[in-house]
């Protein structure tokens, strides 16, 4: 289960690609910063079912492979970002990362 977890949330990096227009926003903080981000909004999107439109997908899955080699990260240092990533959401709460009048939601 947590591998079909981890291709969902995948191609749901895939698909979250259209939120590149927030990625420079927050690169001020970082590749790695702007990676965990972007990571966060792909399974985000993925697990909540948040729309994303094809070419937004496109531009997720572009800034998330920029940011990762900004970052210097290789990919296994990448995979355990990702999967902190998928743990600290799972820590928060998706009834609460989804909630549709949720502060992650409105800020999605």
């Amino acid at each position: 289960m947590r591998s079909d977890r981890f291709s969902r949330g995948l191609l749901g990096l895939v698909a979250l690609a259209a939120v590149s227009c927030t990625a420079p926003a927050i690169a001020a903080d970082g590749p790695e910063e702007t990676l965990r981000v972007l990571y966060r909004i792909a399974l985000s999107a993925d697990m909540c079912g948040f729309p994303m439109a094809p070419r937004q997908a496109d531009a997720l899955g572009k800034a998330m492979n920029r940011a990762l080699a900004e970052s210097g990260l290789d990919e296994d240092e990448g995979d355990r970002l990702y999967r902190s990533v998928d743990s600290a959401l799972e820590t928060e709460g998706w009834d609460k990362v989804c909630a549709e009048n949720g502060d992650w939601a409105r800020s999605y």
